[in-house]
This record gives structure tokens, C-alpha cells and sequence, in this order.
């Protein structure tokens, strides 16, 4: 039989992601067009009006880890400590990001491509990702850091439909969605209800305009 110590890994291995660092989208000119590229992708394939990731909910995910409830407060100070000496310490210095185009994750996630700008999202992640690790934190990031601004996701739906056709593409990778300047950086809850404006329940916040 499996010892106490071995059954609580597993128990912890099945345990779903709870909090994710991000920043919003909310540039209304870049949230204009996005909202363009859904209409286009709808009018080429209706179905997927129903897969649409509302533009209330729109972000870039930076990490994505679990807490449990008793260290909450620990993780917020542990992350905070390493914002701050990133910021005494950082050596890209542009915070502004340029999105062009969209692409797609195996026909289940359609999404605009971050282009200029993504050295920093990538410091800024490793900051974070270390941060988490040292203090023995669930880290459920892929390996290679891909950020990305989820458009439409199919994955994991019950529906008939499983793939989004690449023509919802075609015509459009390379075209110039706009900018986002990042002055803060979140951290979100998955399973909080959202707030009043639909976007997610912020825990905390790091301010980049502090520096």
C-alpha cells in the first residue's frame, strides 16, 4: 500500500492551478481591433461565436501556479519581495507591447501574437518562475514560455466542434492589432468570481509606474 507520503503527492499532482500573474489588455484601440478579429473569424466559421474569449477578460498570462489557502499571504509577500529587487535590477527597460498577427495552439486556441516587447515579458516571467520554485510553490507553466493573447479556445469544450478551421487566419498574419503599454502587473484568480466589469478577482497588484 502507498505510504501517507506518497498518497498526499498524488492527491497534490491532480490539484488544478488557482492563480495566474498577468497583465490586462485595455488599450481601446487595440481592444477595437481585437474585437474585429473575432467578428472576421465568426463571419468564416459561425460556430465559432460560441468559443469566443470576451475582450472583459482579455490579458496575457505571465505564470500560472497554485496556492494553497493557508500561504496565500506568503506567496503575495514572497512575490512582491521579487518585484521589487527586479525593478532595482532590470535590464530591459521597454515596457510596451506591440501585437501582430494571430496564430494558433493544435486548431484549439486561436490568438494574437505579442511582437515587440516580449524580452521583457520573458524577464519578467523568469523573475516570478524563481521566485515560485525557491519557495516550493506548484508551478504549471509549460517549459518553454510562449506568451500569447487568447482570442477563441475550443479545447475542452463537449461540443461536435474540436478544431478551428486555419482559414479564420488567412488574410490576417501580419496584421497590425496595435499596442499595450504594461503599467501594472496582476495577480488573478481562477476560481474567484470575477469582479464587476468581468475581469478576473485581483489579489494583488505590482506597479511597474513605481519605478
Amino acid at each position: 500500500s502507498l505510504d501517507r507520503s506518497k498518497l498526499r503527492i498524488i492527491i497534490m499532482s491532480r490539484k488544478s492551478p488557482n492563480l495566474f500573474l498577468a497583465f490586462q489588455i485595455s488599450n481601446p484601440d487595440l481592444i477595437s481591433n481585437l474585437r474585429k478579429v473575432h467578428f472576421n473569424c465568426v463571419q468564416k466559421e459561425n460556430r465559432l461565436k460560441d468559443f469566443i474569449v470576451p475582450l472583459e477578460t482579455a490579458h496575457v498570462t505571465l505564470n500560472v501556479f497554485r496556492v494553497e489557502n493557508e500561504r496565500l499571504e506568503e506567496a503575495k509577500l514572497i512575490l512582491q519581495d521579487a518585484f521589487k529587487l527586479h525593478i532595482k535590477t532590470m535590464t530591459v527597460k521597454a515596457k510596451v507591447v506591440t501585437f501582430k498577427g494571430l496564430d494558433m495552439f493544435d486548431k484549439s486556441v486561436l490568438f494574437a501574437k505579442p511582437d515587440a516587447g516580449i524580452e521583457y515579458l520573458q524577464e519578467i516571467h523568469n523573475v516570478f518562475k524563481k521566485a515560485l520554485a525557491d519557495n516550493n510553490f506548484t508551478d504549471y507553466g509549460y517549459h518553454t514560455f510562449n506568451p500569447h493573447l487568447t482570442m477563441f479556445q475550443v479545447k475542452g469544450t463537449r461540443e461536435n466542434f474540436k478544431a478551428i478551421p486555419t482559414e479564420c487566419i488567412q488574410g490576417m498574419e501580419n496584421f497590425e492589432l496595435g499596442i499595450q503599454e504594461i503599467k501594472k502587473i496582476q495577480l488573478l484568480s481562477i476560481p474567484k468570481a470575477k469582479d464587476s466589469s468581468g475581469y478576473y478577482y485581483c489579489e494583488d497588484l505590482y506597479n511597474l509606474a513605481e519605478e
